[in-house]
């Protein structure tokens, strides 16, 4: 077969308009020569809809070549003096930001001195200083020959997170030939990340990407992997003393939704609901409204559970609004908005209006995990969650009242278990001794001090509003004991 002819079944395979006939009538020996990844426009003539997503996306764009002027953010004539010469050398941008150029004696592409600021909407002066092809080209790209420094696709293309396509079309659609996977390690093999100890190495050779993985895969399967590990029980990383990136992968890989599905998995009493909150199939089955099925393929809550890697309106590509996210399974919003308790007037926590995200993600950790201004090993410099808005608060001022609160809280809290406690164990030698109203009373108690157990906030959430709760449970209570009396 000569050349011309394998380039144009290549051109066929890129192309939107692909038929089945025209891939069946192709011989096996033909199918050698076309290439194993084909390009995400080879996935549009089936999948349009994922297709226009996507190609709308951060993803899409992370690297775009400059053909023209007009290819660039704005016109070189907005840049300072100094800096137009820079810009009209840029071969591609990246992240609509930095703007990139092969160097004349090693072909590898470098950093321009020059960089977008999306914000000020304005060119500036940059004194970055990398060899992109060998610092960066490895994640903002698809299929990426490491060895000879070349990609196949600019840019995060469908086979970046699907695998190669060639298989998959010219099986007609077979689906086993593709990968569609809610796995994090899709995620992982980009948005992972080392500390200042590994010099951002993610690869025991010196290499800074992963390099080996596929699709389908496990991280932990590879060889020369090496992810700075984060410990849960510690303040989330600092971004600013981390390497290049800030390890999403790694602080989801010690939080809580990665280990969601282990808690109910060997669980006697984990139903099908459960499934719904603790698995990324089941909440995602759970927000479309359709049935669960093939439970035990699951995945733990993952990254796609919370976001849509094709693209979306939401911000950070979320499958739904924040606080809608969050509430499909965190229940708490009761205490926040002070109304989850029956018979306690609504009293609305000061944050009532900030989505969950505000705190719990403090500097987009992925912990999901609160930085208290008390924690002892956070840096005197690193602002804390709460000072990200109080900025009229020391850490110290801060710290006393957040310990103020949990600490009358627990005190209050702890009497209520314990006059629970007592009621239980005399109420089993005078099972009779209640009548209707007070059983009403105890049932009301039980329930509401189970929201704020549930809550687990100790009072953070609305202080005022679960002081309100626990009084009158306290009162409720004291006339349950007096009566068993």
């Amino acid at each position: 077969m000569n050349q011309r002819f394998a380039n144009r079944i290549v051109f066929w395979l890129t192309g939107a308009v692909l038929t089945a006939a025209a891939v069946a009538a192709i011989p096996d020996a033909r199918e050698k020569e076309i290439p194993e990844y084909t390009g995400s426009q080879a996935c549009m003539g089936c999948h349009t809809g994922q297709h226009s997503l996507w190609k709308s996306s951060d993803h899409a764009h992370m690297v775009v070549p400059v053909i023209n002027a007009t290819d660039l953010p704005l016109d070189i004539s907005e840049a300072p003096a100094e800096l137009q010469a820079e810009l009209r050398k840029a071969s591609y941008i990246v992240a609509g930001t930095f703007f990139i150029d092969r160097d004349d004696k090693t072909q590898h592409y470098k950093l321009l001195s020059v960089i977008y600021d999306k914000e000020a909407k304005a060119y500036k002066p940059s004194d970055v200083a990398l060899t992109w092809s060998t610092d960066c080209a490895g994640c903002h790209t698809t299929n990426m020959n490491t060895a000879a420094l070349k990609w196949g696709e600019p840019g995060i293309g469908c086979e970046a997170c699907h695998g190669p396509g060639r298989d998959h079309i010219l099986g007609k659609g077979d689906k086993s030939k593709i990968v569609k996977t809610k796995q994090a390690d899709v995620c992982g093999q980009c948005h992972g990340g080392n500390d200042a100890r590994t010099g951002a190495k993610l690869m025991a050779d010196g290499t800074k990407w992963i390099v080996g993985y596929r699709p389908g895969m496990k991280l932990s399967d590879l060889k020369g992997v090496q992810f700075t590990p984060v410990d849960p029980e510690k303040t989330p990383p600092d971004p600013a003393l981390t390497e290049a990136h800030l390890r999403n992968y790694n602080m989801w890989a010690a939080s809580r939704h990665a280990h969601a599905l282990d808690r109910i998995a060997t669980s006697k009493f984990a139903g099908a609901e459960c499934y719904g909150c603790h698995t990324a199939e089941g909440l995602a089955a759970k927000q479309q409204g359709v049935k669960l099925a093939g439970k035990e393929t699951f995945n733990t809550i993952t990254c796609v559970a919370c976001h849509d890697p094709h693209n979306s309106e939401n911000p950070h590509q979320l499958v739904s609004a924040p606080q809608d996210l969050c509430n499909a399974c965190h229940t708490q919003d009761g205490v926040v908005k002070g109304r989850a308790a029956k018979g306690v007037e609504a009293s609305a926590s000061m944050h009532s209006g900030f989505d969950c995200i505000q705190c719990h993600m403090t500097e987009s950790n992925h912990l999901m995990k609160v930085i208290r201004p008390d924690a002892p090993d956070l840096a005197e410099q690193r602002l804390d969650t709460c000072s990200t808005c109080h900025t009229n608060k020391s850490k110290k001022e801060s710290a006393a009242q957040l310990q103020n609160w949990q600490a009358s809280f627990t005190k209050k809290m702890d009497g209520l278990q314990s006059d629970l406690k007592e009621i239980s164990a005399a109420l089993k030698e005078k099972p009779d001794a209640l009548n209707a109203d007070l059983k009403a009373k105890l049932s009301t108690a039980r329930a509401d001090i189970s929201i704020l157990t549930r809550d687990k906030s100790r009072g953070a959430h609305n202080f005022d509003y679960a002081m309100k709760i626990m009084d009158k449970a306290g009162k409720d209570l004291e006339a349950v004991k007096r009566a068993i009396k």
